[in-house]
């Protein structure tokens, strides 16, 4: 059987810091309200001629030296983003043009929403287990700040800017195990870039009660698809196979998402209080909400601090616009 290890990681976040005391200045609202709401106390924001794509080359830099590997042995590049200005040609053949890839070199972009990680990192998998490649370079990154209003205090202090990176190599031993993809197309109109403005701006919008609705459950149901694809494993069957997992790494949109969809694992597999909120791995404090670059730049600073080890068996989940939703099974 071929298997997909994790050969290294890598991430970038911008220098400039936006605290919620920063926002209060900006628009009608308050440390107090932001934290309360969201878990949110910062986020990085871009500087101006910083984009999804200088960002992503940091990013795989750093993924190609802690994997030390050559960048001439990355055969596929697959990038996860929503922020490519101009929005063609795509950003990954920009990224691979300026790290000198090679010249033959097939990228491609996956669009769906902040679950644009997921699938591209669903579909390097299946690209290497297939046979049709052995090392693959996956990366998240967006620009969220080019498309906030900053304006509308129900999403301004959501979003922030980043990317994360990592190699695959085909292998003999466990990797990525496997993956779930899900969507809802019908519900598409609840988290969209709005119409553009006098100015020529386009916004992030959202109905946020329906999506955290929506994110809660998707998340859970994602998380035992992944662990039991079939469906057909009983409440202690998968309670057992929930307890293998060392860490979830969920999409860092709002802390209350999150919690809350750990309480609904306690809830359905019966959990004693606290062992699914336990797992939970949080970075959305610092970084806030950076979307494609959420959950592969949460992996990476777990592994640098140690949060995170080789041998762990890790659950990447996330769900975004489109709607759409997905989750990753890793042996790190």
């Amino acid at each position: 059987m071929v298997h997909v290890s994790i050969m290294g990681t890598g991430s970038y976040v911008p220098e400039r810091i936006l605290t919620n005391h920063h926002l209060r200045e900006m628009v009608d609202t308050s440390d107090k309200w932001i934290v309360e709401r969201t878990g949110i106390r910062e986020r990085r924001i871009a500087g101006e001629e910083e984009t999804n794509v200088t960002m992503a080359v940091i990013a795989l830099e750093r993924a190609i030296e802690n994997s030390g590997i050559r960048r001439e042995e990355i055969e596929f590049l697959v990038v996860g983003t929503n922020t490519t200005e101009p929005v063609w040609p795509s950003a990954s053949g920009y990224i691979a043009n300026l790290l000198g890839l090679r010249k033959d070199l097939p990228f491609l972009d996956v669009q769906a929403g902040c679950t644009g990680f997921n699938y591209a990192l669903s579909v390097a998998e299946m690209s290497i287990k297939s046979g049709q490649y052995r090392t693959v370079a996956v990366i998240g990154t967006d620009k969220l700040s080019a498309i906030t209003d900053y304006q509308d205090r129900n999403t301004c202090v959501l979003f922030g800017d980043g990317a994360g990176a990592l190699i695959l190599r085909q292998s003999t031993s466990e990797g990525i195990i496997r993956s779930h993809l899900g969507g809802n197309a019908k519900a598409r109109n609840l988290l969209i870039l709005s119409k553009k403005d006098g100015a020529g701006n386009g916004y992030i919008w959202m109905e946020g009660r329906k999506v955290y609705t929506f994110a809660k459950r998707v998340m859970v149901e994602s998380c035992f698809r992944v662990l039991d694809p079939s469906g057909a494993a009983g409440k202690n069957e998968l309670r057992a196979l929930f307890e293998q997992v060392t860490k979830i790494v969920p999409h860092q949109a709002n802390a209350r998402i999150i919690m809350a969809a750990a309480e609904e694992l306690e809830s359905r597999l019966e959990l004693p209080e606290g062992e699914a909120k336990n797992k939970m791995i949080m970075t959305i404090e610092q970084y806030g909400n950076n979307s494609c670059a959420s959950i592969p730049l949460a992996l990476d600073i777990s592994l640098r601090t140690g949060k995170l080890r080789k041998g762990d068996l890790v659950i990447l989940v996330g769900f975004g616009a489109g709607l759409t939703y997905a989750a990753n099974l890793v042996r790190l």
